[in-house]
């Protein structure tokens, strides 16, 4: 009893820097994943508090080649506060900021304090638990309401798909590698088995077509950075085997969703064979992993087995290439049409099919990814402004459907942040690269603990290249945390220099001070989401609520939106005008305070102001039929009923 008390202490001093954020993922994973400003936000303090328990408490090693990647990140995270100065939203920048505060402060600590070995290991193991937690949090959300599902697929537990799809992927891919290590105890590995077949079940159910090409590549990846890969095939195979054998009650669930069947029943049945598969999984692992241990193979057999798997895979792949030129399609025109289809999405064509596994190439992707490269080249050196890619979008997209996000980090960045955020976060990910590699190098025996550890990161990297998946911090923290902590291994003990106190002071003194203005828009952002969660049932509470949301955050124009947009519905356009008009003093690249104002004044019977307003508000937003239609209204002499339109907008906008 003393002997596992001592050990328990020694792990949870070695594993502070790592681990300590761990209630945190699991509050974002059964929690909206963290999204809402609301919840994260409470992180930077968690994190500032965090950072001040260790700094006097923890003993601090060198820091060696990973203070390069703490530095670029570091630079991202000034550079990002920094476009607050110019955002014309400055609201949003703030938040994107105190998003890349957490995200730095998640990374920093495991840096800083690197776990050992052992530490590692759990941090790894971190991630499916997390992930299943996440994954039984959403579909016992979705057997109690089926109307959760969107579009009959699995939202929850972030309320994106995607960003949910990604959740459950980093988990599988984790567990999937615990499964194949002879290091590991026979339960450990059984019960990784089958967190890993659970975790791709769940996955199914999202139907991410983003997920599934990221996560193919991503296991393409660790078959080539893992050592004695041939380990990670069987497995693999297991998890494959067992996942078709239920792939059709699975798929049933959104099919008959679209097809307004009784999706309910189908939801049950299909969780029902994924628990069965799942304890299936743990008793095959359990097998495998006692035989696994029990028979020796020598190295030399490994190395020709492995080598005559890669030469089938090869061959396949050939055999595979050469009967696609010789008798499909011609590679040109093929290769044409798919980007046609990338160009041209049909969204009415793709949800309409029984899975979106088979659906084309198209989305609106093409058109955020433009507008990115439009707002680069229009301010190259600047950006946008930090969470500033909306109003640039709206005044020359071409897609029907509007965004928050340009749909790719990379992408995303370089529009918000210009060069100087893109070339940081570059440096970030090539420091990073080559502090892993120099990891390894110290601790060579231990390559696959490293490579479990990043495989996470490298994941959303390949996803959040194509969507908007990491801004969600239970998606991109727990990688980064991973990531970090890798660098470090092989770092533990010895005294730290000069030069990573100084770092663990900056960082800490960081974290400390965004966390106090953090503080008050917390309150600010919780007060404001209750104000439209209740405000039906009690108007008067909820516009104190925005009116304080406001004075508490004074960058943010959202109180103030909300705030008209209850006073119209309220029938007080006195009140309405005066909230917008101090929207619009925060931010005045919006459009919609623009065409309610327009409409108040056409009410009021003021022509040449509503048309002003009008008129600015479409030059923002060319392709919203609401702001379209109004100017036309006024201009033919009426004066559309604020009220009415503001209901379409929002109903649209569902």
């Amino acid at each position: 009893m003393v002997e596992s008390r001592r050990r328990l202490e020694e792990l949870a001093i070695e594993s502070a820097g790592l681990l300590v954020a761990a209630p945190l993922w699991v509050w974002w994973a059964v929690w909206k994943g963290g999204y809402p400003p609301a919840i994260f936000l409470a992180g930077i303090g968690y994190l500032a508090l965090a950072a001040l328990a260790l700094r006097m408490f923890a003993p601090q090693p060198k820091l060696d080649r990973a203070a390069w990647p703490l530095v670029a990140l570091a630079a991202l995270t000034a550079w990002t506060l920094l476009s607050l100065l110019w955002a014309d939203d400055r609201g949003a920048a703030e938040t994107t900021a105190a998003r890349q505060v957490l995200l730095l402060g998640a990374f920093a600590l495991p840096v800083l304090w690197p776990p050992s070995k052992r530490a590692l290991m759990v941090g790894v193991a971190l991630v499916p638990a997390v992930a299943l937690c996440g994954a039984v949090s959403a579909l016992g959300g979705a057997l109690r309401d089926v109307t959760t599902l969107v579009d009959g697929r699995l939202a929850g537990p972030t309320g994106y798909t995607n960003a949910s799809a990604a959740l459950f992927a980093a988990g599988g891919l984790t567990a999937l590698v615990l499964a194949s290590r002879r290091e590991l105890e026979i339960p450990v590995r059984a019960v990784a088995l089958a967190a890993s077949g659970g975790l791709f079940g769940t996955f199914v159910l999202t139907q991410s077509r983003g997920g599934l090409v990221a996560l193919a590549l991503t296991l393409l990846l660790a078959f080539v950075l893992l050592r004695g890969r041939l380990r990670l095939l069987l497995p693999l195979a297991l998890v494959g085997l067992a996942l078709v054998a239920i792939l059709d009650p699975l798929l049933e669930v959104r099919r008959l969703a679209v097809e307004g069947g009784d999706a309910a029943t189908a939801l049950r049945d299909g969780v029902r064979a994924l628990v069965f598969a799942t304890l299936g999984l743990w008793a095959v692992g359990t097998a495998y992993a006692t035989l696994d241990s029990r028979i020796e193979i020598k190295a030399a057999t490994v190395r020709r087995l492995t080598a005559a798997v890669a030469g089938l895979l090869a061959a396949a792949l050939l055999a595979g290439a050469m009967a696609v030129v010789v008798s499909g399609p011609d590679p040109g025109e093929w290769v044409s049409q798919r980007v046609e289809d990338f160009k041209t999405p049909d969204y009415g064509s793709l949800e309409s099919q029984p899975t979106r596994f088979t659906g084309d190439l198209g989305s609106n992707r093409y058109d955020y990814w433009r507008v990115s490269a439009q707002i680069f080249s229009d301010q190259p050196l600047t950006g946008s402004g930090a969470g500033n890619f909306i109003a640039p979008f709206l005044e020359r997209r071409q897609a029907r459907k509007s965004t928050l996000y340009s749909h790719s980090i990379w992408l995303e960045t370089l529009a918000e942040l210009g060069a100087p955020g893109f070339l940081a976060l570059v440096a970030f990910f090539v420091a990073l690269t080559l502090a892993l590699v120099q990891a390894t190098r110290r601790q060579p025996t231990e390559r696959w603990i490293v490579v479990a550890a990043v495989l996470p990161l490298a994941y959303v990297l390949l996803h959040g290249t194509i969507d908007w998946i990491t801004v969600f911090p239970v998606v991109l923290a727990p990688p980064l945390a991973l990531a970090g902590a890798a660098t470090g291994i092989g770092r533990q003990g010895g005294q730290g220099d000069r030069q990573s106190k100084l770092a663990s002071l900056a960082i800490m003194a960081a974290l400390v001070l965004a966390a106090i203005p953090a503080a008050p828009l917390l309150v600010a952002n919780g007060l404001s989401d209750r104000a439209v969660a209740t405000w039906p049932s009690r108007p008067a509470g909820a516009i104190a609520d925005l009116e304080r949301a406001a004075s508490l955050d004074p960058l943010s124009s959202t109180p103030f939106v909300r705030l008209g947009v209850i006073d119209l519905a309220l029938k007080r356009p006195d009140r309405a005008r005066a909230a917008f008009h101090s929207a619009l003093a925060r931010d005045p690249s919006a459009w919609y305070p623009e065409l309610q104002l327009g409409l108040l004044a056409a009410v009021a019977g003021h022509r040449e102001l509503a048309l002003s307003h009008l008129e600015a508000a479409l030059a923002r937003n060319p392709r919203e039929p609401a702001a379209r239609s109004a100017l036309e209204a006024v201009r033919s002499g009426g004066s559309p009923d604020p009220v009415a339109v503001q209901t379409r907008v929002l109903k649209a906008g569902e």
